[in-house]
């Protein structure tokens, strides 16, 4: 016989105890965008690319041993059904990666507002996975930029700056609601 599947609230529950509410990947990326930033104003936009791409594949887990060693936070259990949707939005970012590799040859100022894009509406989905409200707000600030700078608005950073500094304000934005409900 098996066991009834856990509530979406009991899942979500779960994996925000095992990821700190999802606060240290939200900060590892932050990092990345702003070293990618500072990529950007020094070397152009390929090397900020290749900045964001080798950064994006360390955030999980860098995320995982900051979770791990400084929250002491267990692995997930009755979460693992919203660890596999974490899992399964991640061909989308794959895909939109591609379409922003695509774009750094053929129209290469539209290149990382892409890619930006695509990070912030992947944030949308982790409102169902941590059950926190404050992604909604961190996917729409990280897409308005985006979309600022793929319409060729003017904006005071450069998007590196501007989302790595979204995604530190965000995250400890969350990790002072995930300590709160902890």
């Amino acid at each position: 016989m098996t066991e009834p599947a856990p509530s979406l609230s009991a899942a979500q529950q779960d994996l925000s105890r095992a990821y700190a509410g999802g606060a240290s990947g939200v900060l590892v990326s932050g990092l990345v965008w702003l070293i990618a930033g500072a990529v950007w104003q020094l070397h152009g936009t390929i090397a900020a690319f290749a900045a964001l791409f080798v950064g994006g594949m360390t955030i999980h887990p860098l995320a995982v041993l900051i979770e791990r060693i400084t929250f002491k936070a267990p692995k997930p259990t009755t979460g693992k059904a919203l660890g596999t949707l974490a899992i399964e939005a991640t061909i989308p970012l794959f895909v939109g990666v591609l379409i922003a590799w695509v774009l750094l040859v053929r129209a290469p100022d539209l290149a990382i507002p892409t890619f930006a894009a695509i990070v912030g509406a992947r944030y949308f989905l982790f409102r169902t996975m941590y059950g926190e409200i404050a992604y909604w707000a961190l996917g729409g600030a990280i897409l308005l930029v985006a979309g600022l700078a793929l319409f060729g608005f003017g904006l005071p950073l450069n998007l590196g700056f501007l989302v790595g500094a979204i995604e530190l304000v965000a995250a400890a934005w969350i990790l002072r609601r995930w300590r709160a409900r902890t």
